[in-house]
């Protein structure tokens, strides 16, 4: 492997991209590794680097978990290189990454925050700061390893400042010494509001129009689950172990948890399947929980007409027998709204519906809409902010905090909606499967 003194762009075509790896154990557990590759102009690697080792994932720690990955770090710092060595080297007149100077890196953090994404948007303050900390970090990880061959400095990077924890102890902070000056985006983010009277139809809807994914909608709308997550679970007789656990109590199931604490390999072929984004025990909120094992039933009955990998044994199925990817989830999805919950809501005589469906002709819903639509079904039902960050398995509260401040009207009738639900879903299930 080459070291970093050696990585020089020859040639101006080379460019920085990332390159992930999925592995898997002898348990069947999957993980990423992913590195900083050079690729030509007809994206063929030409050369692995080492430069990943710099980008601060369990740094000066002496356990990593295995499941650890920088990958989302590396984007960043790839885009800084390509911008500095690659698309302006000849201006700056360097060629490596040792002869980075700082005023560089300013000069990429305001370009970046000042350059528009693909559909005009610009980057959120968010980003712009997760941008500069991660480049700012994999800059003094190369000073720290190579010392008076880098040119930029830690005290050039860094100012120290003390803070007082939660705990009252006094923490010395890193605070990067750049300010990058962007453009301020008043844009919503994403359309994802979807009232409970269009769920109530969507849900029946997808049983019969998209049996293959109907399950998977309500595990994000009654147990907010990602679209990556859904493809994670896995069914009772898989040799990892049942992907959903039933507490019972007096004859009725009052508890249900949904197991996300691996990764594993679903599919023979070893393809990735969607990802965990916190690891865990994820449970389906209570009030929702006689809906959700109605849709449960009804998913069961489905699996009983399609082949899949027994060992496996994945809860959805693509139409090769595969365990589902992530991308023919989200295409199922997209599918099932502009062709029929659109097409539907238009037609309708309730002036409601019929507004929606003109709001999905000018909107992209996605998957998220459904787990934006249980967490604010949460807020509506008086959870605080620690009660919805644990029925959401978030890691922070952060998200938790901005749906509390901001309710919005998405739901209607509120206290009849799982009732609705259940309605219907009894009797799609007549209808197509004979259940009582």
């Amino acid at each position: 492997m080459e070291t970093v003194r050696e990585n020089q762009l020859e040639e101006r075509r080379l460019k920085y991209a990332v390159f992930t790896v999925r592995n898997c154990i002898e348990n069947g557990e999957s993980f990423d590794r992913s590195f900083i590759v050079l690729k030509n102009e007809y994206g063929i690697i030409e050369r692995f680097t080492r430069l990943q080792d710099y980008a601060g994932i369990y740094t000066y720690r002496t356990y990593k978990p295995l499941q650890s990955n920088p990958e989302p770090k590396l984007y960043y710092i790839c885009k800084m290189l390509n911008y500095i060595l690659v698309e302006n080297g000849g201006r700056f007149g360097i060629r490596h990454v040792f002869d980075i100077t700082k005023d560089m890196m300013q000069e990429f953090f305001d370009y970046y925050a000042m350059s528009a994404n693909s559909d005009g948007t610009y980057h959120s303050e968010g980003t712009v700061e997760r941008c500069i900390s991660c480049c700012t970090f994999f800059m003094d990880a190369i000073s720290r390893r190579y010392g008076g061959f880098v040119k930029v400095t830690k005290e050039e990077l860094y100012y120290e400042t003390t803070i007082r924890l939660h705990t009252g102890k006094l923490k010395v902070r890193k605070i990067p010494k750049f300010q990058a000056t962007g453009l301020f985006d008043e844009s919503d983010g994403p359309f994802r509001d979807m009232p409970a009277k269009v769920m109530e139809q969507l849900l029946p809807m997808a049983f019969k129009y998209a049996p293959d994914i109907a399950f998977g909608i309500a595990l994000q709308a009654f147990a907010g689950l990602r679209a990556g997550e859904v493809c994670n679970v896995r069914q009772e007789s898989s040799k990892y172990g049942a992907g959903l656990l039933f507490e019972e109590a007096g004859g009725a199931v009052r508890r249900i948890r949904i197991d996300l604490k691996h990764e594993y390999r679903l599919r023979n072929d070893g393809a990735e399947v969607g990802k965990i984004k916190k690891e865990r025990f994820q449970q389906v909120y209570p009030d929702f929980i006689k809906a959700f094992m109605r849709a449960y039933e009804l998913h069961k009955a489905y699996l009983k007409t399609v082949d899949y990998e027994a060992d496996f044994a994945p809860m959805f199925v693509n139409s090769n027998g595969l365990a589902m990817s992530y991308e023919t989830y989200r295409r199922k999805f997209k599918v099932l709204i502009n062709d029929h919950l659109r097409t539907w809501l238009i037609s309708s005589t309730d002036p409601d519906f019929r507004r929606y469906g003109q709001l999905l002709y000018e909107n992209s819903l996605s998957t998220h809409s459904l787990r934006h639509w249980y967490t604010v079904q949460l807020v509506l039902r008086g959870c605080e902010v620690a009660e919805v960050q644990f029925w959401r398995g978030d890691k922070n509260p952060e998200s938790a905090f901005t749906y509390l401040q901001n309710k919005g009207d998405l739901v209607r009738e509120l206290e009849i909606t799982s009732e609705k639900l259940i309605s219907s879903l009894l009797e799609i299930g007549g209808e197509m499967y004979g259940l009582e």
